[in-house]
């Protein structure tokens, strides 16, 4: 269970009395294995690192203007000579909206391209983006935009079938979230701007898988690769300073009500803040994981599920057993390791925080049911900290810039419940049951000699225990 979600069921549960048995937290627990967070998002590549990338760089806009000259659109044309001319990402915005919107009245396949001996000047910076739309129906719309040292070349191909204009509509509608994500990943300070991508007509559409790239010659300095479908959310975010993934399991519909998953996705927040908090992480990179975690875990349950207010709880109407909340997930947000002391190059600044959620059930052969649900938390980092908080530090290679406290942080969290019901569909106990494995270390030095040194372990391992139809 979640620390402080009071859910309709953790509302119930707080109302209950446990048999419990714990260790003291300041006591050491011998053997204790802490897994390590469960993390299906280290699956998902980074969008530099995808086919749809590759294929889209390979357009080649002089080519495509010596043979597409009778495909020329003023509007178009316009646009794409805007986008040439900004070297961000988000100069494609209006262009790729435009390009959307234009199914609506014309389905044909279209190619278009502008070549760099047009624009005078050759830039290094090159970048591509990738959007493909697959329909219910399996026809699937795809838009490739790519800027290169020999110009700019756009395309839309239709696949799988004619797009019917109910379907045309719904593609188009999404241009504003097509425009607002690549606005959002071309700002000074990037930002995460997918959650309408995810908002699409799913009675008219099935998926929307979003890839974009930016590259300072040959080597990607900013990435993203989005997929939203009925079952599955992923999304994956690189550039020269941090990276990360996140992947939210839709298939399982342990999801709750959209007033459940606001309270976990408060509760969750503050526990992202206080991981950037305890490992001195960065802010604006905690700010996009929480964006893209908002936008993955919000999701319209078909039900509200009510729970009543009694020890008697019962499986859902789809016959299973459910936890309010978020639906399963894993993510991943690490900092690009710095060396910045150059008189001890092995000590670094570094930020690594993964958290998940999986949920498993059983059933026995007489029909009794359990359900399971772990949440695992991880958190490494290492950082400075001046010995004068007034003088800011400046480490160098004089032995007057080595005054200073090395700390490094590692902690590993694993809870998890169990939601045991008998053959008739009553919930008849639960057990908890949390584990921690800390370790914080602290190096002082004072003019370039190590004066103090510390560590500080704690783990732990807790149960209890509910039987909630022993008396009965």
């Amino acid at each position: 269970m979640i620390t402080g979600i009071k859910s309709p069921l953790a509302a119930m549960l707080s109302r209950m009395s446990f048999s419990s048995t714990s260790a003291d937290s300041s006591r050491m627990v011998k053997d204790l294995a802490v897994p390590a967070a469960a993390n299906s998002s280290t699956q998902v590549t980074f969008g530099s690192q995808t086919e749809s990338i590759a294929t889209t760089y390979n357009l080649s806009p002089k080519k495509i203007s010596a043979t597409a000259t009778d495909q020329v659109s003023d509007v178009i044309q316009s646009l794409m000579q805007n986008a040439q001319e900004n070297d961000s990402i988000s100069g494609f915005s209006g262009l790729g909206s435009a390009l959307l919107n234009n199914l609506k009245d014309n389905r044909a396949d279209f190619t278009q391209a502008i070549a760099g001996s047009d624009l005078g000047a050759y830039s290094t910076r090159k970048s591509a983006v990738s959007l493909s739309i697959t329909t219910q129906s399996g026809t699937t719309v795809r838009l490739s935009l790519a800027r290169q040292n020999d110009g700019i070349a756009v395309s839309v191909k239709t696949e799988g079938g004619e797009l019917t204009d109910a379907e045309a509509e719904a593609i188009g509608e999404l241009g504003k979230a097509f425009q607002s994500a690549l606005d959002g990943l071309g700002g000074e300070t990037p930002k995460l701007e997918i959650g309408d991508l995810t908002k699409f007509d799913s009675t008219l559409l099935k998926s929307v898988d979003l890839k974009t790239d930016v590259r300072q010659s040959d080597n990607s300095t900013q990435s993203l690769n989005f997929y939203a479908d009925d079952t599955k959310r992923y999304v994956a975010y690189q550039d020269l300073d941090f990276s990360l993934k996140l992947t939210s399991d839709l298939s399982t519909l342990t999801g709750g009500s959209l007033l459940e998953q606001e309270m976990a996705l408060k509760a969750y927040d503050k526990q992202f803040d206080q991981a950037r908090i305890d490992g001195h992480g960065d802010r604006n990179q905690m700010d996009m994981l929480k964006s893209a975690f908002h936008a993955l875990n919000t999701t319209q349950p078909t039900t509200t599920p009510t729970l009543p207010d009694t020890t008697v709880v019962r499986v859902g109407a789809n016959a299973k057993p459910q936890f309010g909340g978020l639906n399963d997930f894993s993510l991943s947000l690490t900092q690009a390791e710095k060396s910045i002391n150059p008189s001890r190059m092995g000590e670094k600044v570094s930020f690594s925080y993964q958290a998940s959620q999986t949920t498993s059930e059983t059933e026995e052969s007489d029909g009794s049911r359990s359900l399971k649900q772990t949440t695992q938390n991880r958190l490494s980092a290492s950082w400075y900290q001046p010995l004068d908080p007034s003088i800011p530090l400046s480490l160098g290679t004089t032995k007057a810039s080595q005054n200073y406290v090395y700390h490094t942080l590692e902690r590993d969290e694993v809870n998890s419940t169990t939601m045991n019901f008998d053959n008739k569909g009553v919930l008849a106990s639960i057990k908890n049951e949390s584990q921690l494995n800390k370790l914080e270390t602290m190096k002082k030095y004072v003019m370039g000699v190590l004066e103090d040194k510390s560590e500080t372990p704690e783990k732990y391992k807790r149960e209890s225990f509910m039987d909630l139809l022993g008396n009965k």
